[in-house]
């Protein structure tokens, strides 16, 4: 009899242990959810906040900075020049005629054709320009005078406001009162920030 009751006893000991047990255990299982439920709130709340960080001016303060503006280009000096070339005249055989450029010498070379004159063109410097009334300030002109009939081509070229070259011509009669009036025949562009001066003849 005593042999059973301290089984008994000892089987209720036992008992009263395993029972005890899950309770104590319980909440040990559920505070790390708790924990990182919080956890989870504060890292949402931190990630919607995050947004409102990127409005940074810094991306607008690149569009206008121009560290590597270009720099302007550095002077340049053209040369112009006539060149003559003599050329048959179908009309009159026994008078050729004379083809006439203008050549632009420097880093973009031009080479314009002024057309076909009679005989062949006599240069005008300064002291002929000013008594046949060419324009003031020229680079370089020339007269073309066909005996024949008495009239006399002039051409100029000039160099107006560093801009461009302007090609003025007209027509004069001997037998006129007044000669002709200058027109202008064309305009050529320059590149920015040259200069243009008259050379020799150029030969062709």
């Amino acid at each position: 009899m005593k042999s059973c009751s301290l089984v008994l006893c000892v089987a209720g000991l036992l008992a009263g242990c395993n029972q005890t047990a899950p309770v104590t255990s319980a909440p040990t299982a559920t505070a790390p959810a708790a924990s990182s439920a919080v956890d989870s709130s504060t890292a949402d709340s931190s990630a919607t906040a995050s947004p409102a960080a990127p409005t940074a001016v810094a991306p607008s303060a690149d569009k206008t900075a121009t560290p590597n503006a270009p720099a302007l280009p550095t002077n340049e000096t053209l040369k112009a020049s006539f060149a003559f070339k003599p050329v048959p005249n179908p009309a009159d055989p026994a008078h050729p005629q004379t083809s006439v450029h203008l050549l632009i010498q420097g880093s973009k070379p031009l080479n314009v054709d002024l057309g076909k004159f009679a005989g062949r063109p006599d240069l005008v410097d300064a002291t002929k320009a000013k008594l046949a009334g060419f324009p003031s300030g020229m680079l370089l002109g020339f007269r073309s005078y066909q005996a024949s009939s008495g009239i006399s081509s002039d051409l100029a070229v000039l160099q107006v406001k560093g801009r461009y070259l302007r090609i003025v011509q007209r027509r004069v009669d001997e037998a006129a009162a007044e000669p002709g009036t200058f027109e202008t025949a064309r305009e050529l562009p320059l590149p920015a920030n040259t200069t243009v001066v008259a050379a020799p003849l150029a030969q062709k």
